[in-house]
């Protein structure tokens, strides 16, 4: 989301902390800051560029910094671990062969710029834009099918190569949830039950109490591998050049739970976009990120055969029925979306979401 703090003021912190961090002598300098025009909902983005000495040696990097929403911007999720997503990236740049930012520093204390951060090298590329949707304008819309289904496949090889980690490594330790239960299933469930309970507020989503209802009656016996969630996974959180990703974005959702998880948010949020395209009267991207090419693929370059799809796609659904709730608050309060009659219209994917449930979905063009 675009920062809401005072941009030469972050300057001009930042700058101090980089004079706190840095050794002695180092005479760091940072140019203003902006923030990204395509940007999520949910951590503040910053672009700066900063300068310092070491030495003989002069240093020039171009920066990120991610920072937790301040309160007032009514935050999309309850808590933001910004060193989870700071060691989430280390621990794709050790361990894998996923393209992640350069990752320079975590800052716990919130006193230096008026929230914790984490800095990273800025990564040149091209994203999937959000606002409007790839769907409905920009350049994966305008590319040709060839292209587009390059972006595809090796954005599906990229999903693939998270999933190379077993959650039994002890590296992946701290990204596990006990206090939400003892397997990685029932984390999963009970933190979104929690995080629903915590984004209603006094209000009752009928859809989405649905879907927990549905979840709970097909909840899978057995699950055969369990490894490190990106959480939201979609190419509009991946830069890419010449189709090929170069840096893997956005880690604030990760978990532990099987490859599914991903998999079904990777392919359902791109059926809410199109779906949206089509909702306003427009084509869409028909014959991209089909969800059967996309399960074919994502099994040729796993060498997994995928369990449980369909429960964790009426998952996917959920989720992001809860964090819509969020984004439509504060879109009603920035005065960018007005009250709308009933609060099942606050849920963007509501249509979708009740046809996962009702077992209709899996037979429309959409799902093709």
């Amino acid at each position: 989301m675009p920062s809401t703090r005072d941009p030469e003021e972050i300057r001009s912190r930042l700058q101090r902390w980089f004079k706190y961090t840095l050794p002695q002598g180092s005479n760091p300098r940072v140019s203003p800051v902006s923030s990204p025009e395509a940007t999520g909902m949910s951590s503040e983005t910053l672009f700066f560029t900063a300068s310092w000495q070491e030495g003989s040696t002069d240093h020039e990097k171009q920066l990120v910094a991610r920072l937790a929403p301040e309160d007032t911007a009514l935050p999309v999720f309850p808590q933001y671990d910004l060193e989870l997503q700071y060691r989430c990236l280390k621990l794709m740049a050790e361990r894998t062969e996923v393209p992640v930012p350069p990752v320079f520093w975590f800052e716990p204390d919130p006193n230096h710029i008026g929230s914790a951060f984490f800095v990273t090298g800025r990564v040149d590329g091209d994203v999937p834009p959000d606002m409007m949707p790839y769907t409905i304008q920009g350049w994966v819309l305008e590319e040709s099918e060839e292209n587009r289904a390059k972006l595809q496949r090796n954005a599906i090889r990229t999903l693939a190569g998270i999933h190379t980690l077993d959650a039994s490594d002890p590296a992946l330790d701290f990204l596990n949830r006990p206090e939400y239960g003892n397997t990685a299933l029932d984390q999963h469930l009970n933190y979104q039950k929690f995080y629903y309970d915590w984004a209603r507020g006094d209000d009752h989503y009928e859809v989405i109490e649905a879907a927990f209802d549905w979840l709970d009656a097909h909840r899978p016996e057995h699950i055969s591998f369990t490894t490190i969630n990106w959480g939201d996974s979609r190419i509009g959180n991946i830069l890419f050049k010449d189709y090929t990703p170069v840096a893997v974005l956005d880690w604030e959702m990760a978990a532990l739970g099987p490859p599914e998880v991903d998999l079904a948010w990777f392919f359902q949020m791109h059926a809410f976009f199109n779906n949206l395209a089509i909702r306003y009267g427009m084509p869409g991207i028909p014959g991209f990120h089909r969800r059967s090419e996309i399960l074919t693929t994502y099994e040729e370059f796993s060498g997994r055969p995928i369990e449980n799809i369909e429960f964790w796609e009426v998952f996917a659904q959920i989720r992001y029925a809860i964090v819509s709730i969020r984004t439509s608050e504060r879109a009603i309060q920035m005065g960018q979306m007005d009250e709308p009659d009933t609060l099942e219209e606050r849920i963007m994917n509501a249509d979708l979401l009740a046809q996962t449930c009702n077992g209709t979905f899996w037979d429309t063009p959409l799902a093709k």
